[in-house]
Parts: structure tokens; sequence; C-alpha cells
């Protein structure tokens, strides 16, 4: 436990060093760091966790994008990947959980995100997530939080058609 919250607490502060994604293309933005708005104070306006519905899906199509990304390092039968495209992820499956719920990414601590009762996630989210990060760049957990996201989508659009 204590290496997966580690983990995320030095890429928060990485996330948070990040300068200002100037782009008017949202996915870019969340591509590039998926808390940006979370984050930033300068967020023009655009508060995604008060849209789940048009930004959640967002968060769903970065995966897919770092999944195509990372598919091919793991044809060539190497069996790791860039640790930084796992911790992307991650924190769009941990955004994805804020967001559906209504509120923005205060923080990534592993303590208060274990605490906190998000209303539509994955079974076992905690305990999975914690696997994955510690060993980020390897096969099995690229599957795992790729079925996490799976079960996510599901889970998001049961929320979001029953809270419309």
């Amino acid at each position: 436990m204590t290496q997966a919250k580690e983990v995320l607490a030095s890429y928060e502060e990485y996330l948070r060093s990040l300068r200002p994604v100037i782009s008017s293309d949202m996915k870019d933005v969340l591509l590039v760091n998926p808390v940006y708005f979370d984050f930033s104070t300068e967020s023009q306006g655009v508060l995604p966790w008060e849209d789940r519905g048009k930004y959640v899906p967002l968060l769903f199509n970065v995966w897919e994008d770092i999944k195509e990304s990372l598919l091919p390092v793991f044809q060539t039968r190497k069996s790791r990947c860039d640790q930084n495209d796992m911790l992307k992820g991650i924190v769009c499956l941990l955004a994805s959980f804020h967001w559906t719920a209504g509120e923005r990414v205060k923080s990534l601590d592993w303590a208060e995100l274990t605490e906190k009762s998000f209303p539509a996630k994955p079974i076992n989210w905690a305990e999975r997530v914690e696997f994955i990060l510690l060993k980020p760049t390897q096969y099995h957990c690229f599957i795992q939080l790729d079925e996490l996201f799976t079960e996510m989508k599901k889970h998001f659009y049961k929320y979001h058609a029953m809270n419309r």
C-alpha cells in the first residue's frame, strides 16, 4: 500500500508541475494531463465534473488512445511499457469516478481515494488499482486496467441514464 501511495503522490506532483495546456480540443488537454481542469486555477470556465455526460466519455476516449499506443509495445513481446502512460490511464479512471459523482479531483492521495464512496465504480477497484500500481509497466497490469475501464463504462452509462 505505501508503494501505491508513493507512486500516486509523485505522479500528482508531476501533473501539478506541468505547464498549462494550450489547445481548443478538450481531448488533447486530457491526453497531456487528465486532471488539468481539476488542478488548474485557470480552467477557462470548463468544469468537466459539472457535465459528466459530455466529459466522462472523453476520459474513456483518452484511455483508448493510450491503449492503442501501448498495444504495439506488448505485441513486440516486450513485457514492459511506459509507466507514465499507465499512470495517466489510472488517473483517467480515478477522474471518471469523481466526475461521475459530480466532483472535481482534489488530490490523488491514496488514503483519501479509498475512503471515498463513489456512486459508480468497478467492483474491488481499490485492490485492483493497487495491484497495478505495484508493477504498472507489466502486461497483466495493462490488461487489468483495460478491464477496469470496460467495467467503469458500464457503471457510468447506467448511472448516467438513471440520473438524468
